[in-house]
């Protein structure tokens, strides 16, 4: 399987990190949202609105994370997509 071209990748805060990239699955740019290098969510903008899909642990538990924290990295994804800063 092809790997997605990573257009921009910039660490937020801590071991949060957000990646700009093109996947070959996708005809559009996607955010990658990442915790500790593990991909927690993907906001995608394939149809008229924007699309979030948020991804399993890799070792089955759930994930934790602070909601003020998830909420920002959530608005920090969208704005870098969508505006491309």
């Amino acid at each position: 399987m092809d790997q997605p071209l990573c257009i921009a990748r910039k660490a937020v805060k801590g071991s949060r990190e957000i990646s700009i990239s093109s996947p070959p699955d996708r005809e559009k740019l996607v955010a990658e949202i990442s915790f500790g290098g593990i991909q927690w969510a993907e906001i995608n903008q394939e149809h008229e609105t924007l699309a979030v899909e948020f991804y399993a642990r890799p070792d089955g538990e759930p994930w934790r994370i602070e909601y003020q924290e998830a909420i920002e990295a959530l608005e920090y994804a969208k704005k870098r997509l969508v505006e491309g800063d």
